[in-house]
């Protein structure tokens, strides 16, 4: 299960997402994204990953994508920083990304 909640704060759109960032729960994500994007243009937006407890692959890839399109990432866990660490690192030196699943 996942929930986003989305905050308004001046210029700044949050999506905060609690749950599971994995399987069926990841386009609905990328779709929330897409439309605060189209709804705010111009507005920076951050996404709040303290709540998430789980991310696989599909969901590393949104992450990505995200990232790519200048998306700040806040309260994020050990865990999610180690993904989103690695997501950051030039192609050369990435590590593979070995998907453990989620529990």
């Amino acid at each position: 299960m996942m929930k986003i909640e989305i905050r308004e704060s001046g210029d700044e759109l949050v999506l905060q997402v609690e749950g599971r960032l994995a399987g069926p729960f990841v386009p609905e994500l990328e779709k929330c994204w897409q439309k605060a994007r189209a709804a705010h243009s111009g507005w920076t937006v951050s996404v709040d990953l303290k709540s998430v407890t789980c991310i696989d692959r599909s969901g590393r890839q949104l992450l990505e994508l995200m990232s790519r399109a200048g998306v700040r990432f806040v309260h994020v866990g050990l865990a999610v920083q180690d993904i989103l660490d690695q997501i950051a690192m030039p192609l050369t030196n990435a590590h593979p990304w070995e998907p453990g699943g989620c529990r």
